[in-house]
C-alpha cells in the first residue's frame, strides 16, 4: 500500500498495539489516509487504524501482537524486517 506521500507501508489486518501512542485521530475515513498521517508525522514508525471506530493511532514502536479482529488494521512503515522479526511480530 502506498501513501499520499508515496511511502510504502505494509498492512497487517488483526493486529493491536501495546503501548501508548503518540497521536490518535477520530473520524479517519481509510487506512490508507491514517497511513498517510503516520508518513507525515515524524518519529511514525507504525500506525494502528480501527474502521468500526474510524480512529487512527500513530506509533513510534512496531509493539504489538496479534488479535483476531478483523476491523484491526496495523500499518507498518517501509523499513528492514529481518525474517526473524516478521516471525516474532507475525507468526510467519
Amino acid at each position: 500500500m502506498f501513501s499520499s506521500s508515496g511511502t510504502r507501508y505494509s498492512v497487517f489486518q488483526g493486529y493491536v498495539h501495546i503501548g501508548t501512542a503518540i497521536d490518535v485521530s477520530a473520524k479517519v475515513l481509510s487506512n490508507l489516509l491514517c497511513a498517510s498521517s503516520c508518513s507525515e508525522t515524524e518519529n511514525c514508525i507504525s500506525a494502528h487504524y480501527n474502521k468500526a471506530t474510524l480512529t487512527c493511532s500513530l506509533f513510534d514502536s512496531l509493539a504489538f501482537h496479534p488479535r483476531d479482529v478483523e476491523n484491526d488494521i496495523t500499518v507498518v512503515n517501509s523499513i528492514a524486517i529481518t525474517e526473524n522479526s516478521r516471525a516474532k511480530w507475525f507468526g510467519t
